[in-house]
């Protein structure tokens, strides 16, 4: 049994060091000629063991301070997983706004909300350069391994700034083998010239989550 263990921990361990030598070329291919990410890598990141192990849906709610009756928005979902996570710690009155530029992942997240009667979860087609929601109606925004991957980030901070109330919070978190992957002093830098001062920073090189609130 012992020995399985090591072939199966041995296994893993190659698993992972090729994921991330392959998400090094990739990031490094993507710095001259951009081009969306293959399905097969977002299939990759977005797996049980990151949200099990790594970047847990649960803890990445508790960092955010939600009460019940919040306004959430989230950028760039995914398959809603962290999702979740965020609109049971807003019930009853709360709400979260999934949204995506993306038709097939608002459709998706739409089968799976009615399917799953999640009640507080509203799936939404909006453009981060432009959001449709009003000024000041918001209490958090998070953007988990998604900002890098939008043209113009500080564009985008500053539209998520206009709709932040005045005690709001932003907060993102990133992951290591994503090939769009920034540096904390990268996301720092655009928070600062999006008029955003920080708040609170968890996790370490591999997986953060930072939050800042408006100056």
């Amino acid at each position: 049994m012992l020995f399985w263990h090591f072939i199966i921990y041995g296994i893993a361990i190659v698993f992972v060091i090729f994921i991330f030598f392959f998400c090094v070329v990739l990031r490094i291919i993507r710095r001259y000629y951009h081009f969306p990410i293959p399905a097969v890598l977002t299939r990759v990141i977005d797996n049980p063991w990151r949200r099990r192990f790594i970047q847990k849906p649960r803890v990445v709610a508790d960092r955010l301070k939600l009460e019940p009756g919040m306004i959430v928005v989230e950028i760039g979902p995914g398959k809603g997983n962290y999702t979740k996570a965020f609109a049971e710690r807003v019930l009853p009155n709360g709400k979260v706004y999934a949204v995506d530029i993306s038709e097939s992942i608002i459709e998706y997240l739409k089968k799976r909300v009615e399917e799953e009667e999640i009640p507080n979860i509203i799936p939404k087609i909006d453009n981060a350069h432009n959001f449709s929601f009003a000024d000041e109606s918001v209490d958090r925004v998070i953007a988990i391994a998604c900002l890098p991957e939008i043209p113009e980030p500080v564009r985008v901070l500053k539209e998520i700034r206009r709709i932040l109330k005045p005690d709001g919070l932003l907060s993102l978190s990133e992951l290591a083998p994503d090939p769009d992957y920034p540096r904390r002093k990268t996301v720092k830098q655009w928070t600062n010239e999006a008029g955003f001062i920080l708040q609170s920073e968890y996790g370490n090189w591999f997986v953060y989550q930072i939050n800042f609130c408006k100056s």
